[in-house]
């Protein structure tokens, strides 16, 4: 269903839920007591913590394990991982709140994420260090030269695991793209389809690509995230850069009606050199 802007920045709730489906609660057990704020709360992008679940279900986790969130952002999936799964978080990104290690103890689990502040293309970490790396909602920003797949691989274990999940396009964007698929221009040039990532880590020959496809809920995300950010604040009180955002995603979702833009997951394994497929 098409959403009628003619009289944005007026909001019509009733409309507003009638045009964006959200993603259900019951559909995610391990969210169970958690609100649609603490899900959405603290985090760039969509998805929420519905899509760190369903990333995170990809990987065998066991407690006591290493694992790099890269471009964890306020650390919201960081702390999540490790209530969930009781495994060693290392919260790395450029900028987050100095309250991320007093969020983590609150929460029981301040023993388990430690957050550095880091350009993720300049890792302080030693070769082999980690079991897994998870990164949601940011590699496009700082991960798409060829050369980076094979410098991240080299801080995962052998036999280790890799899962990203993100904003993608369908097929690779055209020069004759829609304006309104454009979102976040220039940074939306970096987005790329299932297929480019799947390549983009096969060629390293150190990845085994598992998977690399459309999340089956890739654009119920966006919608969701409408749907929320409408629902938890007047239209009136967000911010004039809020407002432009959700305004340019409803435009989106208004012109792609075969869901070009959409959400992927990837899933690898890091290997031996030599044994990956291209």
């Amino acid at each position: 269903m098409e959403y009628d802007l003619s009289n944005w920045p007026e909001i019509d709730l009733q409309k507003v839920r009638a045009s964006f489906s959200e993603v259900p609660l019951g559909a995610y057990p391990e969210l169970a007591g958690y609100s649609r704020a603490d899900i959405h709360e603290g985090l760039q992008g969509q998805g929420g913590l519905f899509l760190a679940s369903d990333m995170a279900r990809m990987l065998n986790l066991q407690p006591g394990m290493r694992v790099l969130d890269l471009g964890s952002g306020a650390g919201t999936t960081s702390i999540f991982l490790a209530r969930t799964y009781r495994v060693s978080v290392y919260a790395v990104d450029e900028q987050f709140p100095e309250s991320l290690s007093q969020r983590a103890s609150a929460l029981g689990v301040g023993d388990l994420v430690c957050p550095i502040r880091s350009d993720c293309r300049q890792l302080p970490f030693s070769t082999d260090y980690f079991d897994a790396v998870f990164s949601m909602n940011a590699l496009f920003y700082f991960g798409t030269d060829d050369f980076f797949p094979s410098y991240l691989l080299r801080f995962i274990k052998e036999g280790g695991e890799l899962v990203v999940g993100s904003p993608c396009y369908r097929d690779e964007l055209s020069a004759d793209a829609p304006e309104e698929f454009l979102l976040e221009f220039p940074a939306c040039m970096a987005v790329h389809s299932p297929e480019w990532w799947r390549h983009h880590f096969a060629k390293t020959r150190q990845a085994l690509v598992l998977h690399s496809e459309l999340h089956p809920r890739g654009v119920e995300f966006w919608e969701d995230r409408v749907r929320f950010l409408l629902e938890a604040q007047a239209s009136k009180d967000l911010s004039p850069r809020r407002r432009d955002m959700i305004y340019a995603i409803i435009r989106m979702l208004n012109r792609d009606v075969n869901g070009f833009v959409s959400h992927f997951m990837l899933h690898a394994k890091k290997i031996n050199q030599g044994k990956g497929v291209a």
